[in-house]
Parts: structure tokens; C-alpha cells; sequence
């Protein structure tokens, strides 16, 4: 994971992560509001690296990448990708471990989980139009000399090589996404978009959608594939 002025986040991001994995391999980006502090002090932290706060840009990929190395530096097999702001659906690690052995029989590497945006209620996730069906690549085997995705934001964490036929395959996975429950946050989320992607170079529909509530809908969380932080 990598961070920067995720505070308010990260309480619950190590209560719910830390059980289900076996060790976290984190970035801080040059945070000011002590999220370093928070992660250096948790034991499940195997690795801090840090950014200045007077850091030049921020550098996602080169980020990415620097993590992968130290988890593959902490003998990691498996790798996920989250942020402060995501929280693993409830037992996700045993239904992990189940798609990882099945996959093996195909040999799949990665895949792709359904993300799923909270929307005025950490109990309700949106669903209509674009919302629906949203897959990020987040978990892959660990390997040396691995591809990843080049673009400076929005890019697929999971290898290039896991693809199968340009996609990553799915898996029955699900994890949330915290930071839209507020108004106020999809505004700020919104603006920072805007500002790092003022010519939507890295994203072409723009990013005017995250405050848009044209068409809501909204469901309940599955009972047994909820969250707890």
C-alpha cells in the first residue's frame, strides 16, 4: 500500500487488512499528518518506505514498483494491492486461497476483483451505470521481472503477464471502497483528479462523474460479504 495523509483511514484499513494477510509492505508519500508513525508502530508492517513531503510529483508507478520489490525482499508468494481508503470483504482471505488453488489447475497469476463504490453510507454500495461491475487487478502471484502498467494514474496493479487474452481473469472477490461515502470527499477526489489530469490524458470520460448522482442507485451489502474495521 501506499499512502499519503491517509490518518483518518488507516485505524480501520489495519484492523481489517492486517488478520487476512501475512504481512504489509508499505509506502508513504510523504505524509504530514502522522499516517508514517501509524504504520511504522503496527507489527504488521514488515517494511516502511518513505518519500519526502517535498516530493517533486507524485509517482505512481515508480511507487508500485518499489513496493513489489520489498515484498519480493519479505519472500512474498502472493501479492495484493490496496489502498488506505479499501477494506477486504469478510473471510476474503479464505475465498482467496480457494480462487488461488483453482486457478493453479489453469495457471493463473492475477485477477482481477470487483470494487465497489460506498455511496452516502458505508451499508450501500452504487450500482447504476458505470458503477456497476467495476474490476480493479489488484492480487497476483509473486515473481521477479515482472511488466506492469506504465500510465501515471489509473493504472492495473496486477502484472501484464497475468492477462489472458488482454484481460485479467475475474475472480468471486470483492473489496470497498470508503472514499465516496461523503460528498464532501468525492468533491476533494474529484479536484485532485482535476488537477493531476487536467487534459484527461490518463482517464478520457473526465472525472466530472464522481459527483454526479444522475440515475442513483444504490444496494445493500451481501449478508456474509460485508466488511468489518
Amino acid at each position: 500500500m501506499a499512502v499519503r495523509d491517509d490518518g483518518r483511514f488507516l485505524p480501520g484499513f489495519l484492523r481489517n487488512v492486517a488478520p487476512q494477510v501475512d504481512g504489509i509492505v508499505a509506502l508513504d508519500d510523504g505524509s504530514t499528518d502522522g499516517s508514517d508513525r501509524l504504520l511504522a508502530d503496527h507489527p504488521a508492517v514488515l517494511e516502511l518506505l518513505r518519500n519526502p513531503p517535498d516530493r517533486s510529483r507524485w509517482d505512481e508507478p515508480g511507487n508500485h514498483r518499489r513496493l513489489v520489490d520489498a515484498a519480493l525482499r519479505h519472500g512474498a508468494e502472493w501479492m495484493l494491492c490496496l489502498d488506505a481508503d479499501e477494506r477486504l470483504e469478510r473471510h476474503f482471505r479464505i475465498r482467496a486461497e480457494r480462487v488461488i488453488a483453482r486457478g493453479a489447475l489453469l495457471g493463473l497469476s492475477a485477477y482481477a476483483l470487483e470494487m465497489r463504490e460506498l455511496w452516502d453510507s458505508r451499508s450501500r454500495f452504487r450500482v447504476d451505470g458505470l458503477w456497476g461491475g467495476r474490476l480493479r487487478a489488484r492480487l497476483f502471484r509473486a515473481s521477479q521481472g515482472l511488466s506492469f502498467d506504465a500510465r501515471e494514474l489509473h493504472g492495473q496493479k496486477a502484472p501484464l503477464e497475468g492477462r489472458r487474452r488482454g484481460v485479467y481473469p475475474k475472480a468471486d472477490l470483492i473489496f470497498y471502497h470508503l472514499r465516496m461515502v461523503h460528498p464532501q470527499d468525492r468533491q476533494a477526489r474529484r479536484a485532485r483528479y482535476e488537477r493531476l489530469d487536467p487534459d484527461c490524458r490518463w482517464q478520457s470520460i473526465g472525472y466530472s462523474y464522481l459527483t454526479d448522482s444522475t440515475g442513483l442507485q444504490l444496494r445493500p451489502l451481501p449478508p456474509g460479504r460485508d466488511f468489518v474495521d
